[in-house]
């Protein structure tokens, strides 16, 4: 049952556009060299208004299907990248009234179950969620088919006004925050279908599908505009606890833990 749920949920996520074509070459003559020590990279501020600064981030999406998250969380290129991309304020995360920078709390939201993924010669999406926690998890989509570049971090966070994270019909918040402005009106085809991908995904690998309640994007500047949660993706999945088997560890992973 669920096998065909999840078929049929990924046919008609599909449906609806065609699809978009490439406006790169193939990641397989784009990757750089692998990174030596990330201290090496220390100073280097890679803008997110160039698509060829951004080349570097094929690599990691290698091997299939789950790349090397935890390598590019170390690279120094990465947390250079979500400093100069991400400027506005935050209150997801934290300590009321802390407002701790969204760059700095970001990587904390892709860390435990970490993937990279590339879409269409064109799009990478680095996933994840907080350790431990994954009531609270992130997905960072970047758009590298674009004259100048636009990142987009898809943020949930549990509402504990209600149901525990055990019950299925406990309620989360979607946060969007674009590197820049985005029209609730018009945001990407591919950003909603990753999202949707991203539920699909969980719900295979029986972990936490939340059921999103309230959805904001977060612009540039720091307004706050509502929208609405299935017009962006989510809640194509019905919403499930997490019974998830343990992280899948890839070399990097074991890398870290020795």
């Amino acid at each position: 049952m669920m096998r065909s749920i999840l078929h049929a949920a990924a046919v008609l996520l599909v449906l609806p556009a065609a699809r978009i074509p490439a406006q790169i070459t193939s990641p397989d003559r784009l990757i750089a060299p692998p990174p030596g020590n990330p201290a090496e990279h220390q100073g280097v501020h890679p803008s997110p208004d160039s698509a060829g600064a951004l080349q570097w981030l094929w690599q990691y999406t290698r091997p299939e299907p789950l790349g090397e998250a935890a390598g590019l969380r170390l690279d120094a290129r990465f947390q250079a990248l979500l400093q100069n991309a991400f400027h506005q304020p935050q209150s997801m995360w934290g300590p009321p009234g802390s407002q701790e920078p969204l760059a700095t709390i970001l990587p904390l939201f892709l860390t435990q179950y970490g993937q990279v993924r590339s879409t269409d010669n064109r799009y990478i999406t680095i996933d994840g969620c907080v350790p431990n926690f994954c009531a609270a998890s992130g997905l960072l989509w970047i758009d590298l088919g674009l004259p100048h570049p636009l990142l987009v971090f898809a943020a949930i966070n549990w509402d504990p006004s209600a149901h525990t994270t055990r019950q299925p019909q406990a309620n989360y918040n979607l946060w969007l925050f674009a590197s820049r402005p985005l029209s609730p009106d018009a945001v990407p085809f591919a950003l909603t279908q990753a999202i949707a991908h991203w539920n699909i995904r969980l719900a295979a690998a029986h972990r936490m599908v939340p059921h999103i309640q309230h959805a904001l994007l977060v612009e540039p500047s720091g307004d706050h505009l509502p929208l609405n949660p299935e017009q962006i993706g989510a809640n194509v999945i019905a919403p499930q606890p997490g019974t998830a088997t343990p992280q899948p560890i890839s070399t990097s992973h074991q890398a870290e833990n020795e």
